[in-house]
């Protein structure tokens, strides 16, 4: 999964904070991330001019990661909903309970949106 970005360390700190993601590798421009058993690549827009969205992203006011949801489990949703808000990310659901589990969604770094959820009897259980 590759995600383009206009602040790469925004946007690998977001995912490590929030959800838990284990920072592989960041330099200038690139950051390589695990998280829940997948390879995240966040490149700088200008990494790659010619990927098909440099021109569009480069245009002022182009919202980017529209269409797009990564849904991703976390120990305590509330805690990562938390972090996610002090990050800078706008609410979008606060932590509610649905179809068994506690969920919560955010836009974050770039208007990626993010689903967070765990299992609700985790969530109740301690």
């Amino acid at each position: 999964m590759v995600f383009w970005a206009t602040d790469v360390g925004a946007l690998a700190d977001f995912l490590v904070a929030v959800a838990g993601a284990e920072l592989r590798e960041r330099h200038p421009g690139y950051a390589a991330l695990r998280l829940a058993g997948s390879l995240i690549e966040v490149h700088a827009d200008e990494s790659f001019r010619g990927h098909p969205w440099f021109h569009a992203l480069a245009r002022e006011g182009v919202a980017r990661g529209i269409g797009a949801e990564l849904v991703i489990p976390v120990a305590d949703v509330a805690a990562a909903y938390r972090t996610a808000l002090a990050l800078g990310a706008q609410a979008i659901a606060p932590p509610y309970e649905f179809e068994g589990r506690l969920e919560c969604e955010v836009m974050g770094p770039d208007g990626y949106v993010f689903s967070l959820w765990q299992p609700w009897d985790f969530a109740t259980s301690g």
